[in-house]
């Protein structure tokens, strides 16, 4: 098992699961937090997620090849539980390089075939004000 970096919550009023990376962050890390988040009881298809990078974490190792792994990771993970109509992942980055790291997933991500829209936000209020908005 990898070291634990991340705390999960899932708050089911907000049709909303939170992963808040509060470690060095790894592609391990991540598949780890994203298989304990399938296992919840409290997980449902349909919720959104927000994804939580704030300036501790170090993400050293998200190279292009760390970031294409996670993204065939991703595909199946979110085909497997992302059951909702318009699935969305806001990933809150206030950090200049971190912040072109998780721009630069989104960017990967936004093919036609990608069927999460993901958002990069640099505070949690504004990524809670866009999954809280109609989807486009």
């Amino acid at each position: 098992m990898t070291e634990k970096t991340y705390e999960l919550q899932i708050d089911p009023a907000q049709r909303l699961a939170i992963l808040n990376v509060v470690g060095p962050a790894s592609t391990a890390s991540l598949i780890q937090a994203f298989g304990e988040l399938a296992a919840d009881p409290a997980w449902q298809g349909q919720f959104d997620l927000m994804i939580k990078i704030g300036h501790e974490p170090s993400l050293e190792s998200f190279t292009l090849p760390a970031l294409e792994e996670l993204q065939a990771f991703m595909r199946g993970w979110n085909a497997a539980n992302r059951t909702g109509a318009n699935p969305r992942t806001a990933i809150v980055c206030p950090d200049g390089l971190k912040r072109v790291i998780a721009e630069l997933w989104a960017a990967m991500n936004g093919t036609g075939d990608w069927q999460v829209e993901i958002n990069v936000f640099v505070s949690r209020a504004r990524a809670l004000r866009w999954l809280q908005s109609p989807a486009s």
